[in-house]
């Protein structure tokens, strides 16, 4: 009899699969060895036994009954249990010999990788193990020529297996950061030799272009385009040795100090749009610019974008665009951009967190826009740099501003010590001899709301470019529908379904430059905020804390290239100082908390009328965030809570889609809006479930993908207890597919969407929905 491990992509025996997850842990070893000095030689021999090992529990008779089904399909299934394999390999660990090798810790350490190595709902019961490895694997156990196994399951490793919980509590334990890197990098090779086909070369799924050096590329690209390096590319460039916190303005070359810092190594940077990273991407990979390949991208839109970037130039657009997603979210790309949902819920110690957390460990990660997250989120993302660093990674955090509680928070995890630098970097500006960019914004306090400004915007938006952002999308439709004079007037946020979002994301990129000529306005939320590369001649906002306004400011005159080079003449930044009047400010359950706008107008209050500069914003932010000013508010206790129970975090209490779910900080649920979009679904879905059964699984799983890709366009991402509560309120209707597969999606034919102005639930005002 032949005993098989694998049934796709091809069919493998487990001898063939084992071999292939120990040529992966070789690649991880050779390559990237050097950078895990938490790992002895001892250690890394212990990995590779785990490799050895992981997958014996395949040779039970239920697991073998349920592939050999899949495999032929003349077989006759016998109904066997199939207790999860990963727990029976332990029972065939040679517990005995292996204490003559190992210490302890590493033995529990190896336990752990090999019962753990997929994490299951099924937790192991020493009863039903000792059972099934005497009924389905004790008289297989003959065949097992390549290993010493043992014959019976030891007790000893039986019970490490059953008390993973107890015996990892302390999560600040070497004991506990061993665990990590040894069942992490297991898992990282197991990943990378399953996905593989049968006569690829393994190395392109773990990982890939090793050898080359995006430092290198960058540093090239800026010598030959601008002549050298700025100051704080120069900055770090020089410090690639160590950790980095660096304040540094909007247009100061910020990417490109990230990839001169990163240089050979492995790197990930984090940014937190989705279409910011888009731009990212293009840059980086331009032939004309850095010109450096491998790159992937990892959000929850990443194969959407490369299937329309390429869908018109390539025939296998969509085949490749599975593929390039595929090996980014195992990891294996040089450099990957990323959001933070998909890459740092590892501090939350959900089950299979240390998968990520272990490749983080020996690769470069920079946080970009930090001063963009609210501060639970940003507490999260500091107790990640912290375990970062305390494996051996190193980090780097990019802000334009950086609120003075965020450093304390820094501090307090002892990451500020001898191993980091800080930096505040500015481009010099008017008020310097060797200018390099003017004082870019003028700002007018105006003491009305939004839409007191109507005739203003328009009467600008004639002959200029002009932006205006507000802080719901009911403000937005409610001001669209006062601008509806307006020739050339625009609508984006964040309830559009995907097809119109991307498109609407396209024309504000191409309206939004120097080059273009076009005038108009375009209304938007914040979506508008984080390194979306728009510049525009004026600026209308609706009252915000200070961060947030700084980040709106930067999409207006954003080069300082208007007002012929200039500092601009007359106000280019208008604010609508009516806090009160202002939507998505308040005490409770409000976007912006009153106390911090109203602190961060009074500070601004003081240049009304004049010029701002960059380094004047960074003050305002430090004061406005700093702990006496933040005293009672709810933005302050939510940091220290969280700060709180980071320490406190019990592991593997959560799965990855809580984890997930708490970074992007909604309930979210996927939504299909209107009549229209809803049938367009269903006769997807009709088209999904009626794929011809002859056609062989390669090519039905092919269908099935871009099926669901085109079922994606049509969804708007909603926050769930905002759409039940608006549902009730407003007497829509609403309800989910039924068809297996697709219940997760909710539709409802009778709320108002359109192309021009998205999906629109204004019951009222509680749980807007926001950007």
């Amino acid at each position: 009899m032949i005993y098989y491990a694998k049934s796709k992509p091809d069919i493998l025996t487990i001898f063939e699969h084992t071999n292939d997850v120990l040529d992966a842990v070789k690649v991880l070893c050779q390559n990237y060895g050097k950078h895990l000095s938490f790992l002895t030689k001892e250690d890394w021999n212990l990995i590779e036994l785990s490799a050895k090992y992981h997958d014996l529990g395949k040779y039970s008779d239920g697991f073998q009954d349920v592939i050999q089904n899949a495999i032929d399909p003349n077989y006759r299934k016998k109904g066997l249990r199939n207790y999860p394999h990963n727990y029976l390999s332990v029972g065939l660990l040679p517990f005995k010999e292996l204490k003559k090798l190992f210490s302890l810790e590493q033995l529990i350490c190896l336990v752990f990788a090999v019962g753990f190595h997929h994490e299951r709902d099924e937790y192991p019961s020493k009863e039903v193990l000792l059972t099934l490895f005497d009924q389905q694997i004790k008289h297989n156990i003959s065949v097992i020529k390549e290993i010493s196994v043992a014959d019976h399951p030891s007790p000893a490793a039986i019970n490490i297996l059953i008390k993973r919980e107890q015996m990892l509590k302390d999560i600040k334990s070497d004991l506990f950061k061993k665990y990590i890197l040894i069942k992490g990098l297991l898992q990282r090779a197991d990943h990378a030799a399953s996905a593989k086909r049968k006569f690829e070369d393994v190395n392109e799924y773990v990982e890939q272009a090793v050898e080359a050096n995006v430092g290198e590329n960058t540093k090239s690209y800026l010598e030959s385009a601008y002549g050298g390096l700025r100051p704080l590319q120069k900055m770090t460039f020089k410090h690639q040795d160590k950790n980095i916190l660096l304040v540094a303005q909007t247009g100061s070359g910020k990417t490109e100090a990230a990839l001169l810092w990163i240089g050979e190594r492995k790197g990930f940077i984090t940014l937190p749009l989705r279409v910011s990273l888009n731009a990212m991407y293009d840059r980086i990979i331009n032939e004309q610019e850095i010109n450096f390949l491998n790159v992937g991208l990892l959000h929850s839109s990443a194969i959407d974008y490369f299937f329309d970037k390429n869908a018109d130039t390539d025939e296998t657009a969509y085949e490749q665009s599975i593929l390039q997603v595929e090996h980014t979210k195992r990891l294996a790309k040089k450099i990957t951009l990323s959001t933070i949902d998909q890459l740092f819920k590892f501090p939350l110690l959900y089950r299979g967190f240390e998968v990520e957390l272990s490749t983080l460990a020996y690769s470069k990660v920079v946080i970009d826009e930090i001063q963009a997250y609210d501060p639970y989120i940003v507490a999260i993302l500091l107790k990640g740099l912290k375990m970062i660093d305390e494996l051996g990674g190193q980090w780097m955090i990019m802000t334009a501003t950086l609120p003075t509680i965020f450093k304390e928070g820094l501090k307090k995890l002892g990451l500020l010590g001898e191993n980091t630098i800080e930096e505040t970097l500015l481009i010099p500006d008017d008020r310097q001899e060797k200018m390099e960019i003017p004082r870019r914004h003028r700002i007018q306090l105006m003491p009305c709301s939004i839409v007191e400004c109507v005739e203003e915007i328009l009467k600008r938006s004639e002959n200029a470019k002009v932006l205006v952002v507000v802080n719901t999308v009911k403000q937005a439709l409610t001001l669209y529908d006062e601008l509806k004079n307006c020739t050339n007037c625009y609508l984006l946020h964040s309830q559009f379904i995907a097809k119109h979002r991307q498109i609407k994301e396209t024309k504000i990129l191409e309206f939004a430059t120097l080059e273009n000529e076009d005038v108009g306005v375009w209304i938007t939320t914040q979506i508008v905020e984080a390194s979306l590369d728009v510049d525009f001649d004026f600026l209308f906002t609706e009252a915000a804390t200070p961060d947030a306004l700084f980040q709106r400011f930067g999409r207006c005159n954003r080069k300082g290239k208007r007002y012929e080079g200039g500092v601009p003449t007359e106000t280019n930044v208008f604010i609508c100082s009516d806090a009160a009047n202002s939507s998505g400010v308040g005490i409770k359950n409000a976007i912006y908390e009153l106390p911090i706008v109203e602190n961060g107008l009074r500070e601004l209050s003081g240049f009304d009328g004049e010029l701002l500069g960059e380094q004047e914003k960074i003050l305002i932010v430090e004061h406005v965030f700093g702990r006496e000013q933040l005293e009672g508010t709810t933005y302050l206790l939510l940091f220290d809570q969280a700060m709180d129970e980071l320490e406190r975090i019990q592991p593997f209490t959560k799965n990855k889609k809580e984890a997930q779910g708490i970074l992007r900080k909604i309930q979210s649920c996927s939504f299909v809006p209107g009549c229209e979009n809803y049938e367009a679904v269903l006769s997807l879905i009709e088209e999904y479930q009626q794929i011809d059964p002859k056609l062989s699984n390669q090519e039905r799983k092919k269908i099935r993908q871009q099926i669901m890709l085109e079922i994606q366009s049509y969804i708007v991402s909603v926050n769930y207890n905002s759409l039940i509560y608006k549902m009730k309120k407003g007497q829509y209707t609403l309800s989910h597919f039924s068809q297996k597969g697709f219940e997760y999606i909710y539709y409802s034919t009778d709320v108002k969407y359109s192309e021009k102005r998205g999906l629109e639930l204004t019951v009222d005002e509680d749980f807007d929905p926001i950007l």
